[in-house]
């Protein structure tokens, strides 16, 4: 077929008109663009670019109009003209739109398509360029915790709620009473009011009502009297009160209180000036007593942005003054939406910092010891690189809801709801039942003990020193993980026991029994010597036990009462009487003493540590800093390691001849003198030389004192002679370790003065003396 030339000519006139349609496109989507009604602007883009358009630049408008859109499923249709505008970028296109697909990919979660063009961007950035640096690399650091926590994917199902709750309209911050009988959430729909021409859109309350078959109901609305537009900020565990925001003038707004009528819901009433300011307070939970309440605000003096505040009631019934809850929580982003759980020791609460993985994630901090925890990223699906939040936990913990934007949502931000698997809405612990005890006899003493998580380096709080009384202490421990225990006791080097926890799924008890003594030679502390006895197992309760009391500590155990309330009890208490109640029901049943520490035990692990103050390389003070502390200990002791290095020693066959044990050296004095002489130094000599042939052999020194004059006298006076051996054999390398010593006091011969004024030395093997 042959094409005219006044076909041609059609075609071309044809590619014109389009071209100058185009062009008209362009033009006032410009116009559009300029006065950021996006909206109108994309609609024009999109012509121009059907129609031909090959213009980068028309491209990056286009893409960074859907950008600006609210609704994420919008948003992500940028990517294409972003991509176009990317890979044909003139002079014209910004450099951000490698920035801006970054996002955009990064929301998709094409999360290495995303690092590649954050990147790329940063290339293009000036070094002087502070503040962009920062921005691109917070955003890197976004992508990559989004790669790490969507690799530890949790086995979590998310259910969106379906219409009439959900709409193409925003609906968020869903509020749960305890019994989940009622669902309140904010909706916010363009406004048909046309009574309230000022605002453009409507915030408003809707309800619904769970019925008896766990369906929840169509939703009505609260019919709040003000001309301000209002939300849901929280609700009280048994649904009776309802935290709400009212917005006001100027971009702030004030939190207000309504109660339950009948058939209705009061006038609001403020809660308050010193939860309320002159600035925005979003959100705000309250515990179930009434007398806490948890708040956002963007009040001067915070961290940056948002932060949680925490007030709460004095005895006199007012509200005291507001505190940040501290750079543990609060980060230089926002931290918004707190909800504190019915224990009133579990806070989540919404953020844009610490390790989110895109846009608000929610978070989770436990109060133990008097501090938060670290915040814990709810991990993923429960958060996506999208926007997750407005976070409500039933009281039971078994079902959580939160609104999002993420992708597969009927329009802007959705309610969602999940049921919480039993390995995460229950924490497995290890509560370990220790005493300390000193001595010859076995006596406790005091002792200050410092738990650290040696992952993380950090301080574990729940820790109770040993009662000074008993010995006992208790330690709350999370399972799977390796610690150090540094203890300082008194009258003895700080020391550092290490211990692993076992990686079980339920609540497990530790018996720990720790012996200390100083080691002596001749009234001199050469050294100390630490014992540690673990029993991993539960014991059987013979003796009679008060019912009450059984039940309560069972609770604990059995999880049906979280072992945090009564650990958060024992710290918070401030009289000694509930102290010592709560510290002794732990040992009332299953107590310690029911342990068997001895080595019929056939469960026991124990393992002995001996530190000598001549051996530099055990005894050195190591230091370490935790947490701003710094802390001096003696090397740590590997109590695992060591019990089964000692268990096999026993087991090793005897290598020497035994005669070299029956052996007994003699070293005489003069009266009243304490000076080694040099005759006995050949017989002392061929001691050292079995000693360095053999080291399993030590050495046992015995030291005897006369029967006549003054007791005392005598007995230093032997102390410095066995001394003078010991040194002899000391400053031939011998070390401490090697050397037992002994003191038998007065001879049994009366008859031969000088038997009163002898020392004994003998060949002994190590691994059989105590």
């Amino acid at each position: 077929m042959r094409i005219t030339v006044m076909t041609f000519l059609a075609f071309l006139s044809l590619v014109s008109v389009s071209l100058a349609q185009s062009d008209q496109n362009v033009y006032k989507a410009d116009k559009y663009f300029s006065i950021r009604n996006y909206s109108e602007a994309i609609k024009l883009y999109k012509a121009a670019i059907e129609s031909g358009n090959t213009d980068p630049l028309v491209h990056y408008r286009a893409g960074y109009s859907l950008f600006s859109m609210n609704d994420l499923n919008d948003q992500i249709q940028a990517i294409p003209y972003f991509e176009f505008a990317a890979k044909n970028k003139n002079n014209n296109v910004p450099n951000e739109v490698y920035l801006y697909l970054g996002e955009m990919l990064h929301k998709d979660i094409r999360l290495q398509e995303a690092i590649t063009n954050y990147e790329a961007y940063k290339k293009l950035l000036s070094p002087y360029d502070k503040k962009g640096q920062e921005e691109v690399k917070r955003q890197l650091e976004i992508c990559n915790n989004a790669i790490f926590l969507m690799g530890e994917k949790k086995d979590i199902q998310i259910s969106r709620f379906s219409s009439p709750i959900n709409s193409e309209f925003t609906e968020y911050n869903p509020v749960i009473a305890a019994d989940q009988s009622i669902m309140a959430y904010t909706a916010l729909k363009p406004n048909t009011d046309r009574s309230r021409p000022e605002l453009k859109f409507l915030e408003e309350i809707y309800i619904s009502l769970r019925d008896n078959n766990g369906n929840w109901g169509p939703p009505s609305k609260i019919d709040i009297e003000t001309k301000y537009n209002v939300g849901t900020a929280g609700i009280s565990p048994d649904g009776e009160q309802m935290l709400v925001f009212i917005g006001g003038v100027n971009n702030t707004g004030s939190i207000y209180v309504i109660k339950r009528e009948e058939n209705s819901w009061s006038i609001p009433v403020t809660i308050g000036n010193h939860v309320n300011s002159q600035y925005m307070e979003s959100t705000a939970s309250l515990t179930p007593d009434g007398k806490t309440v948890y708040f956002a605000s963007n009040r001067p003096g915070g961290y940056g942005g948002f932060d949680i505040y925490r007030v709460s009631k004095e005895d006199n019934g007012q509200w005291g003054r507001a505190e940040n809850m501290g750079p543990t929580i609060n980060t230089a982003f926002d931290e918004d939406a707190p909800f504190i759980h019915p224990d009133q020791k579990t806070l989540f609460f919404t953020s844009t910092g610490h390790n989110t993985m895109g846009g608000s994630d929610i978070f989770k901090s436990v109060l133990m010891g008097g501090k938060w925890t670290k915040p814990e990223n709810m991990g993923y699906p429960i958060n996506t690189p999208a926007n997750d939040s407005y976070f409500t936990l039933t009281a039971d913990g078994s079902k959580g809801f939160f609104s999002s934007d993420r992708q597969g949502g009927l329009g802007g931000q959705d309610i969602y709801y999940f049921n919480m698997p039993d390995q995460y809405a229950n924490i497995p612990l290890t509560m370990v039942k220790g005493r300390i005890l000193a001595g010859d006899d076995l006596q406790p003493l005091p002792t200050r003990i410092l738990v650290v998580d040696n992952e993380s380096s950090q301080k574990i709080d729940f820790v109770y020193n040993p009662n000074p009384k008993t010995g006992n202490y208790l330690i709350i421990l999370p399972p799977g993980k390796n610690y150090d225990m540094i203890i300082e006791s008194e009258g003895y080097l700080p020391y550092t026991l290490n211990i692993n926890v076992p990686d079980q799924t339920y609540f497990y008890e530790l018996y720990q029994q720790i012996q200390l003594k100083l080691i002596k030679q001749f009234d001199v502390v050469v050294g100390q010597e630490v014992v540690v006895k673990n029993a991993f197992y539960d014991t059987k309760q013979s003796q009679y036990v008060d019912p009450k009391l059984a039940n309560e500590a069972m609770l604990v155990q059995n999880d049906s009462l979280d072992i945090y309330d009564l650990m958060d009890g024992i710290i918070a208490a401030s009289d000694e009487e509930a102290y010592d109640y709560l510290l002794d029901l732990m040992f009332k049943v299953n107590p310690i003493d029911a342990i068997t520490f001895d080595e019929s035990n056939e469960d026991l692990e124990a393992a002995k540590r001996v530190y000598y103050f001549d051996e530099s390389d055990t005894t050195k003070l190591l230091q370490r800093t935790i947490e701003g502390e710094t802390i001096f200990s003696l090397p740590t002791f590997m109590v695992q390691e060591e019990a089964q290095k000692q268990k096999e020693q026993k087991k090793e066959p005897i290598t020497y001849d035994k005669a070299l044990l029956n052996k007994v050296s003699k070293v005489y004095f003069d009266s009243d003198k304490s000076d080694l002489k040099t005759q006995y130094h050949a017989d002392l000599n061929s001691i050292m030389d079995a000693l360095n042939k053999h080291p399993e052999l030590g050495i046992e020194i015995a030291g005897y004192a006369s029967s006549d004059g003054n007791a005392d006298y005598n007995r230093r006076l032997s102390n410095e002679r066995a001394i003078a051996v010991l040194n002899y054999f000391n400053y031939k390398g011998v070390v401490r370790r090697r050397i037992v010593a002994k003191g038998y006091g007065a001879t049994a011969n009366e008859t031969d003065p000088t038997e009163g004024r002898r020392v004994e030395i003998k060949l002994v093997d190590l691994n059989t003396v105590e």
